[in-house]
């Protein structure tokens, strides 16, 4: 039986290694953002890639509510739209271009 493994061209494995980098300083810049209430929302953040998509997100049961909802008051700290201010906060481009160029030697 054979399996058929996809193997990624150097520019493929430089933008895929930028791609998480970037997801990762996102997932970082979130979690400050975050409300302080409590550690199970910071604590369920993650971030995945798949070959050539990533993906930062929060499994907590209230993420969502926490996210959305701007009425809110957060006692410890932290904000709605945490995930969103740091996708806007973070170029995720420059992470891939990055990871390109340092996978061809430049």
């Amino acid at each position: 039986m054979k399996i058929h493994v996809p193997l990624l061209s150097a520019a493929e494995q430089g933008a895929q290694a930028g791609l998480r980098a970037g997801m990762k300083q996102m997932l970082e810049i979130s979690n400050g953002l975050a409300p302080k209430d409590d550690e199970d929302l910071v604590d369920s953040g993650a971030v995945r890639v798949d070959d050539l998509t990533g993906q930062v997100s929060y499994d907590a049961v209230h993420a969502l509510w926490q996210h959305e909802r701007l009425d809110f008051v957060h006692a410890d700290g932290g904000q709605a739209k945490y995930l969103e201010t740091a996708a806007e906060m973070v170029d995720v481009d420059e992470f891939i271009a990055r990871g390109i160029g340092e996978a061809l030697g430049g």
